[in-house]
């Protein structure tokens, strides 16, 4: 049986369909691999420019995809002005900035709740670089994600890791400008086994909350325990209008990062239907919907067309 046509659809579909847009993450165009070896892809881009390059030849074929997320390090370039024009002249804007705190040897005990406040300060002044890469490139919002935690019992207070955090984040928060916002992303474990420091949309929550208005939580599929109900906790954080963006891939165990809805293509549908129920479709509803992906078995461009689709 052939797939419905564009004109079998209702009024109503159409109009979703053409007020839905997907933010396409720049990575995802980028070598990547397991744990245990990158493999490398003939024709990957060798710059951010050339990154952006590759989204927009996604849009050009889907005519979804307008935008892009930058990762820092990863992305930096010397002219963020440049990149955004480069951006504009191939038809796309400049997306989320996010932040990296979980590669440099000084994270290694984490990195906005580490115990030493030197090595804290240096991971609040990342985000303040990332604050200003935001006003060169337009960008609207400030993803964080972290990997801090501990491994073992006792190795740190769990409480005083949670006052650091707080504060930290509301010193990155005071930096922004009006018109930009704070995600914050969580997740339930990995690298940090013992506890995570922002586990679950609880935490992140309160966090956001404890911020102000403009902060808000970002959901990541991939980022739940097995059999966990995450349409729920998208009814729950849009009623509070605190669900501020997702990064959709899809899961058979923990972060896998596989393709959206390749393991459970209904549970996609049903996050989806708490989504056009609450009106959060729309683009000035303040959700952003992004794919988070690494593409290792499939080719870079085809398989973020196939997740646009």
């Amino acid at each position: 049986m052939s797939a419905p046509a564009l004109s079998d659809l209702s009024r109503e579909a159409r109009d979703l369909l053409q007020t839905q847009s997907i933010e396409l993450p720049s990575w995802a165009f980028g070598n990547s691999g397991t744990r245990f070896r990158v493999f490398t892809t003939a024709g990957v881009p060798r710059t951010p420019f050339e990154k952006i390059d590759d989204v927009a030849e996604v849009n050009r074929l889907t005519g979804v995809t307008p935008r892009v997320s930058l990762h820092i390090p990863w992305d930096r370039t010397d002219d963020y002005a440049a990149l955004r024009d480069h951006a504009e002249e191939q038809g796309v804007s400049i997306g989320t900035i996010n932040s990296n705190v979980f590669q440099d040897e000084d994270y290694k005990l984490g990195s906005l709740t580490n115990p030493d406040e030197r090595i804290r300060a240096k991971a609040i002044a990342h985000h303040l670089e990332c604050i200003d890469i935001m006003r060169a490139t337009g960008s609207p919002a400030l993803k964080i994600w972290l990997a801090d935690g501990t491994n073992y019992p006792g190795q740190d207070s769990i409480r005083e890791r949670q006052d650091r955090l707080a504060d930290s984040l509301s010193r990155v928060y005071a930096a922004l400008d009006s018109d930009q916002q704070l995600v914050l992303e969580y997740k339930f474990f990995e690298p940090a086994f013992y506890h995570t420091d922002v586990p679950d949309w609880g935490t992140s929550l309160v966090h956001c909350q404890a911020l102000g208005e403009r902060a808000k939580v970002v959901l990541d599929t991939g980022h739940h325990a097995p059999g966990t109900n995450i349409e729920f906790i998208v009814a729950q954080l849009l009623r509070l209008g605190r669900l501020g963006a997702f990064d959709f891939n899809s899961r058979f165990y923990a972060d896998d990062d596989l393709i959206v809805g390749a393991a459970d293509p209904y549970q996609l549908f049903r996050i989806m239907n708490e989504i056009v129920a609450a009106g959060a479709l729309a683009p000035d509803s303040g959700v952003n919907f992004m794919l988070d992906q690494c593409h290792n078995l499939e080719e870079k461009i085809p398989g973020e067309i196939r997740s646009a689709t």
